[in-house]
């Protein structure tokens, strides 16, 4: 939602409930213009309010992404360093297992072949 449609929507609703209040009190004209006038003060307090909140809001957004369009670089480089250096750390284990595999699979076929094979079923 932009600042003017939140604007003119605020004033809309003040002047409705101004307008409610107004046509709804037993009070004297001088009462009435009173309250309608700390109405408008309390109003103009609120607008101010909502604006000063909404330019804190924008102000923290905009921190915000300037911290991440810092951090994320930071963090994915130290990601491809971390993946980097723990490939490197497992080379050794990996080559060692590919042996291992590779003895493993030459026994079970030495196993296979001095087994003797069934006689044909007729």
């Amino acid at each position: 939602m932009n600042k003017k449609s939140l604007c003119i929507g605020l004033l809309t609703g003040l002047a409705a409930g101004a307008a409610t209040a107004l046509l709804n009190t037993p009070s004297s004209g001088r009462e009435t213009r009173g309250k309608m006038k700390d109405a408008q003060v309390s109003a103009k307090l609120t607008a101010l309010e909502v604006k000063d909140n909404a330019g804190q809001v924008k102000e923290s957004i905009k921190r915000l992404i300037d911290a991440a369009k810092q951090d994320v670089p930071e963090v994915i480089s130290n990601v491809k360093v971390n993946a980097a250096l723990w490939k490197e750390s497992i080379a050794p284990n990996k080559q060692a297992l590919q042996s291992e595999i590779v003895r493993l699979q030459k026994t079970v076929e030495d196993l296979q072949e001095s087994l003797p094979h069934p006689a044909p079923k007729k």
